[in-house]
């Protein structure tokens, strides 16, 4: 939940719900990363199911769906999905980094057990179309964790290899004239920003952790349930279930049960207060 904390997605979801991009059509949804593109990078706990539960699309999909649901306060209803595993077998033994690493061709070679890649469609509740995609073999791109919606009246761009920027269309602007704007979102009005820098200095990954803290301490002291919640976490999982579920079934629609949602809906939580 920690990308929520990040000021240009805050942003992003006051704008969806301010409604200044009309009606919500469409959500492309991407993580790509390049970690495991080389075949030899040595088996670690992520590529073990047994460990690691799914691959890229726990890994980091997950963090995608819980995006498009906090942006546009809207659940996921049912999907359609599919997941790859392209190098089937790695070294048992190399050096690890953070992330990959490095092993030996002629090594030992133990079996790869989760996905590489997973794509999927996805209906929302109030009508848009969802298309998601999350993989570890995205060659040259890092860490590019990106939403797009688009809606009746405009559309915003992130990506959080940018991540102090959001691009913003406004489609009621005259078409000479319009187009998308970029906008470096350290202002102290935005979410977040006003704690921290002059405007322009923008922030880094580790300052979402501290902005969770922040909001976790001043729900508790306002005698409020601290938002995201474990029921949001379940959302998500029900979520990956289903694309999972789908991906057996040959990419067979499946609904996502919506039982464990709170009343508040995926919209809900803390944005930060400028303050």
């Amino acid at each position: 939940f920690t990308y929520r904390r990040t000021p240009a997605l805050s942003f992003a979801r006051r704008l969806v719900a301010d409604g200044r991009l009309g009606t919500i059509r469409h959500v492309r949804a991407q993580y790509l990363q390049d970690w495991l593109t080389d075949p030899d990078v040595p088996l670690s706990w992520r590529l073990d199911k047994s460990l690691a539960g799914s691959g890229a699309l726990g890994d980091i999909g997950a963090h995608v769906v819980d995006a498009a649901q906090y942006v546009t306060g809207s659940a996921i209803t049912s999907v359609s999905g599919v997941l790859r595993t392209f190098v089937d077998s790695r070294p048992v033994a190399g050096d690890h980094s953070t992330l990959g690493g490095s092993g030996s061709a002629d090594a030992e070679r133990g079996p790869v057990t989760v996905d590489d890649a997973a794509a999927f469609t996805a209906s929302f509740a109030n009508g848009a179309l969802g298309v998601f995609e999350a993989t570890r073999f995205a060659t040259g791109r890092k860490n590019a964790m990106r939403l797009e919606i688009s809606g009746s009246d405009g559309a915003l761009a992130f990506d959080f290899e940018e991540m102090n920027l959001l691009q913003v269309y406004d489609a009621t602007e005259p078409a000479e004239t319009a187009g998308f704007r970029r906008i470096v979102v350290t202002e102290p009005t935005h979410p977040y920003t006003g704690a921290w820098w002059p405007p322009g200095h923008g922030l880094g990954y580790e300052h979402g952790f501290t902005h969770q803290v922040v909001d976790l301490v001043d729900a508790i002291a306002a005698g409020e349930q601290p938002r995201p919640s474990f029921a949001d976490g379940l959302s998500v999982q029900r979520v990956l279930a289903a694309v999972e579920t789908s991906a057996e079934d040959d990419s067979r629609r499946h609904t996502v049960p919506q039982d464990a949602r709170t009343a508040e809906g995926p919209h809900a939580g803390q944005e930060g207060d400028p303050t």
